[in-house]
């Protein structure tokens, strides 16, 4: 058994030792912001709009959405100065109930468009805020197994949260909302009661350092992507690890032309191709393959329970037959379903369309965790830098990527129709594959071409 193996079983059958009670909080916050929302703020808008206009506005929703995501490295930077981690995570909660609770009597582009943009910017916050809490308050070598439980009470919110969605997606979107609005109402009170409160002798002992800066470096980010992740941008833990600034941007230029560049490159490609899919999933099943939006909720729920099972058996695979051979055929996975969606698309008479457009979903949905696994590793093996760093780069990529993909997706949707949504996600992934042509690990394994020194530069 690996070191890795031994921490992911450690974790997983001591949870009294690592799990605490304000965890609740980030499952319902799993529930809400990647569950009900995902499902539901497509519906009502297309529901209000119409389906000619509304097209482009989901895509301009969502993406607001996404935006408000980014705000993570604004909220780390604050928490850690002031010392501020349970009031900024309260304060998120605030915010997105608030949101949510007024979003139903919004109308028209601009104030969805704000008001997603507050809901994107409060889940942020209690994401950004729940993993600096545990930082905080615990020695560092418990950091990696209670963030791995967090993820996953945060993965099981998700699922409770498709399932929900599924009650309300028959047409009470408003309800959904509002319900929403009222799982974050508990959140918040759970959260008033348990999360930890910081005295004066822990602001004063780190007042000269700030964790956000080197935190990212005592966190095994191996043994984490063993544990559930959840695909859906906003609620990604670690998402403050970003690098969107001049050095950052700076950094990824003068790496494009190693194998981490180009392995960067390839996980930019997967993100941009799915984004729109994952912005118009409920929208799209429904109109192209006449799925009912509550089976296609509980469908996602499904598939994303039995994915839990993928990440640790994953993890073993790549150490088997190496990261960067099953990073490849997770991505051939992930293109089969999209290509079977589309073939569908062009013969739209098939009797079982819509069984298997669902079989396509579920096949994108199980691939996530093989991904998120492998990219983890590669992130970590081909980096000439330190894991925190490489890990940075890693979200500025698949956030910025997410971003710029569902602000194309909703204009080639407004123009084109609902056939664009595979075929980005296909030509997304074809160029992500095309990357390995230079990079040559699907054949060769995955062992690093880089020595690194514990500074993080080359030997």
């Amino acid at each position: 058994m690996t070191r890795l193996d031994n921490i992911v079983r450690q974790t997983l059958t001591q949870p009294r030792r690592w799990i605490e009670s304000w965890y609740i909080v980030y499952a319902l916050l799993g529930a809400v912001s990647s569950g009900l929302i995902p499902v539901l703020l497509p519906l009502m808008i297309v529901s209000i709009s119409g389906e000619a206009h509304g097209l482009a506005t989901v895509g301009y929703v969502i993406g607001a959405f996404n935006l408000g995501s980014m705000t993570s490295p604004f909220w780390g930077q604050w928490a850690d100065s002031k010392k501020l981690y349970r009031t900024i995570c309260l304060g998120g909660l605030l915010l997105e109930l608030t949101a949510m609770a007024l979003f139903p009597f919004a109308k028209g582009l601009l104030e969805w468009f704000m008001l997603a943009l507050v809901i994107g910017a409060g889940s942020a916050a209690v994401t950004t805020c729940s993993t600096l809490l545990i930082v905080e308050f615990h020695p560092k070598n418990e950091w990696t197994p209670r963030i791995g439980w967090l993820q996953t009470f945060n993965g099981a919110g998700q699922v409770l949260g498709l399932l929900l969605a599924g009650v309300f997606a028959a047409g009470l979107f408003k309800v959904g909302l509002w319900t929403g609005a009222g799982i974050l109402a508990l959140g918040l009170l759970i959260g008033i009661f348990n999360l930890p409160r910081i005295n004066e002798e822990q602001t004063t002992k780190k007042s000269k350092t700030h964790i956000t800066e080197h935190h990212g470096l005592d966190l095994n980010f191996q043994a984490l992507s063993r544990f559930v992740r959840v695909e859906w941008f906003g609620v990604g833990l670690l998402r403050h690890f970003y690098v969107l600034n001049v050095a950052g941007i700076l950094s990824m230029i003068k790496l494009l032309p190693t194998r981490f560049g180009r392995f960067l490159l390839s996980w930019f490609f997967i993100f941009f191709g799915v984004a729109g899919f994952f912005a118009y999933f409920p929208l799209f099943l429904r109109s192209s393959f006449g799925v009912a939006p509550t089976l296609t909720s509980v469908s996602y729920a499904v598939a994303a329970g039995l994915g839990v099972t993928l990440y640790t058996l994953c993890g073993r695979w790549a150490e088997r037959f190496g990261a960067g051979r099953i990073y490849f055929l997770s991505r051939l996975a992930r293109l089969s379903g999209f290509i079977l969606m589309l073939v569908i698309m062009l013969a739209p008479h098939m009797a079982v369309s819509g069984s298997l457009a669902l079989l396509g979903f579920a096949v994108v949905v199980l691939s996530w965790p093989v991904i998120s696994v492998t990219g983890t590793e590669l992130t970590s093996e081909l980096s000439p830098l330190s894991q925190g760093a490489a890990q940075g780069l890693n979200n500025a990529a698949n956030g910025v990527a997410t971003v710029a993909g569902t602000y194309l997706a909703g204009g080639l949707i407004h123009a084109t129709g609902y056939i664009s949504i595979p075929l980005i996600a296909i030509v997304g992934l074809i160029f992500s594959i095309l990357m390995d042509t230079s990079l040559k690990f699907h054949l060769k394994g995955s062992e690093p071409t880089i020595k690194k020194t514990k500074s993080g530069t080359n030997a």
